[in-house]
């Protein structure tokens, strides 16, 4: 029987109220979860197919910026071949400082060069770093033949200066191979440049993006950044997911580094040696593999555009590429992946500003709902806890309510707990009182110190003894005592404030405890009782006096035992020094 009673103690615990609040919140909140977690999934798609477009017209418009200043200096070196042609301006070492005039001074180029058409520096700038009688690099890939009528790119070399370079040229006049001269603007690949110019501004326009150009072989030409070129993606994963994709019309150059010019792909494609598999679009949600999956198509051609790969730290970026006009260049324009998730972040936060204030509000309204349904019972348990507490209960939860049952209880209920509140009380009242002088006793004292006890503004204690108590009912008899001890009570109760408490501890022993009273307050207190206690007639027909022993708390003592025998020693020293007089503890007489 006593399991069983254990048993539905332990199944009464659920509220109906609890129960409905919680079959709502969990429908709520699971289907937002669903929803948000379905929305997270199409953000993060369109989140990465965003990027990877964004990245791609970052690559097409540098890449589109580059080939316009190329045809810049293209058109610049035209005009000044066919001035120095026409002009029949000489071909020496005393050249070069006309050479620097018309080529170096507008910022173009960063040094000016005539090359004939065996490779060999003529004459040059001072800033090139070549002398006169230089043998340009094989690297350089020259490519005279053919090339007697207009002008083209070098591919990039290391420069004396130990810099890679690269050369704009233009025939100064057309004949023998032997007798061409060459016309060229150097850029500095490894300097501030009108080129570089432009991968600055794209970084700054967005943070985190990083920029900077290839060759055919994937590898880097032109980095702005010189602090990120760990960044950089290896040259393989280049060339195996965007395959090069350098169209022109110039003829094909030897092959490089394993790297040679696809016939049968999209015009002028570069790849490595051996057959390119067409890369596999971006599953939805990232990178499918080892070095990231390449993305759809963005243009629509045969080489893609956009894919997810791993930079040199083997982190996952989002890359746009484009080739740079008939260069065997290309522009790569790569963000990391923790952007896209920041912006997943954001989205998801986003989602949370709005979605918790709406569940909040049906879980309101679902708590106000099942409220009403469970308010009177769940008033009435309020009650009878209240009341298994100690709580007095003087009225019923509520008058009268819609509910039958909840009505008639609530009230039966009050009825017969009210009849056993009031003798409680009553009980309590008479354990907490002095019979005698209607004071509080020590329960009383007991119970305001578990109250008051530890309030921070601290509190005064006086022990008050009648002098020749004994005398009293020698003389006069008990009655007398008693009636002494009940006029002395009156005294007390008449100079204490209604926030202090006056009790009679034992025999002719009364104590006064006062909320907040200094030494100085607490001693004026003493004088004002003991001196009233001495002016005034008792029921024996002439004045008594008393002795009073004064401490406070925490000056005296933290805790009221302490407290307590440090004000007793005040007492017994009052008592030895003549009685009728108030004694701080430390022996200062304050009457």
């Amino acid at each position: 029987m006593r399991a069983q009673s254990e048993g539905s103690v332990r199944h009464g615990r659920f509220k109906i109220e609890s129960l409905l609040v919680g079959l709502i919140a969990f429908t709520l909140i699971g289907s937002t979860a669903i929803l948000a977690a379905v929305s997270i999934h199409q953000q993060n798609t369109t989140l990465t197919k965003t990027t990877l477009q964004k990245n791609f017209e970052a690559a097409r418009n540098l890449a589109i910026s580059a080939n316009t200043i190329k045809e810049l200096m293209f058109d610049k070196l035209g005009a000044m071949a066919l001035y120095w042609t026409e002009q029949r301006l000489p071909i020496g070492e005393e050249a070069s400082p006309l050479l620097g005039k018309l080529l170096v001074g507008d910022g173009m180029f960063g040094g000016a060069l005539l090359v004939s058409g065996a490779g060999d520096v003529l004459v040059t700038t001072p800033e090139t770093g070549f002398a006169a009688g230089d043998h340009l690099e094989e690297a350089a890939d020259l490519s005279f033949t053919g090339r007697e009528t207009g002008p083209w790119m070098s591919a990039p070399f290391v420069a004396p200066s130990g810099h890679r370079v690269v050369l704009a040229l233009h025939p100064l006049k057309s004949g023998n191979l032997q007798s061409a001269v060459y016309l060229a603007g150097l850029i500095d690949l490894q300097k501030n440049n009108v080129f570089s110019n432009l991968f600055i501004h794209t970084i700054k326009s967005e943070p985190g993006t990083y920029a900077y150009l290839i060759d055919g072989t994937g590898a880097m030409m032109m980095n702005a950044q010189e602090d990120r070129a760990s960044e950089v993606l290896p040259a393989a994963a280049l060339l195996s997911t965007f395959g090069g994709g350098h169209p022109g019309d110039q003829p094909n150059p030897p092959d490089r580094q394993g790297v040679k010019r696809e016939r049968g792909g999209p015009e002028g494609a570069l790849r490595p040696d051996g057959p390119r598999e067409r890369p596999m679009p971006i599953p939805p949600g990232g990178a499918g593999g080892p070095g990231g999956q390449p993305g759809p198509g963005i243009d629509g051609g045969p080489a893609p555009r956009g894919a997810i790969l791993q930079d040199g730290n083997g982190k996952d970026v989002f890359v746009g590429y484009l080739p740079v006009g008939d260069l065997r260049w290309g522009m790569v324009v790569q963000s990391p992946a923790e952007i896209v998730t920041h912006a997943k972040r954001e989205f998801l936060a986003t989602q949370l500003k709005w979605s918790i204030p709406l569940i909040a509000a049906f879980l309101l309204l679902s708590l106000w709902t099942a409220r009403k349904l469970a308010a009177p019972f769940a008033k009435l348990t309020e009650a009878a806890r209240s009341i298994a507490a100690g709580d007095r209960s003087g009225h019923p939860p509520f008058e009268s309510h819609w509910n039958y049952e909840a009505h008639h209880l609530a009230r039966a209920m009050m009825t017969a707990v009210q009849g056993l509140q009031s003798r409680a009380e009553e009980m309590s009242l008479q354990a907490r009182t002095d019979h005698l002088t209607g004071l509080m006793n020590r329960g009383g004292l007991d119970e305001w110190l578990n109250t008051h006890g530890n309030d921070k503004f601290g509190y005064a204690l006086l022990i008050i003894d009648i002098d020749h108590f004994k005398n009293v009912n020698d003389t006069f008899g008990h009655q007398t005592g008693d009636e002494t001890l009940i006029h002395l009570a009156h005294i007390l109760t008449t100079i204490c404030r209604k926030t202090d408490l006056a009790c009679r501890i034992g025999g002719e022993e009364f104590v006064a405890l006062l909320p907040g009273e200094r030494l100085e307050g607490a001693s004026l207190v003493a004088e004002q009782l003991r001196s009233k206690v001495e002016t005034t007639i008792s029921p024996t027909g002439r004045p008594i006096t008393v002795s009073i022993g004064i401490a406070c708390c925490p000056i005296h003592g933290e805790d009221f035992e302490t407290l307590f025998q440090r004000a007793d020693e005040a007492l017994y020293e009052a008592k030895g020094t003549g009685r009728n007089r108030a004694v701080a503890y430390g022996g200062r007489i304050t009457c």
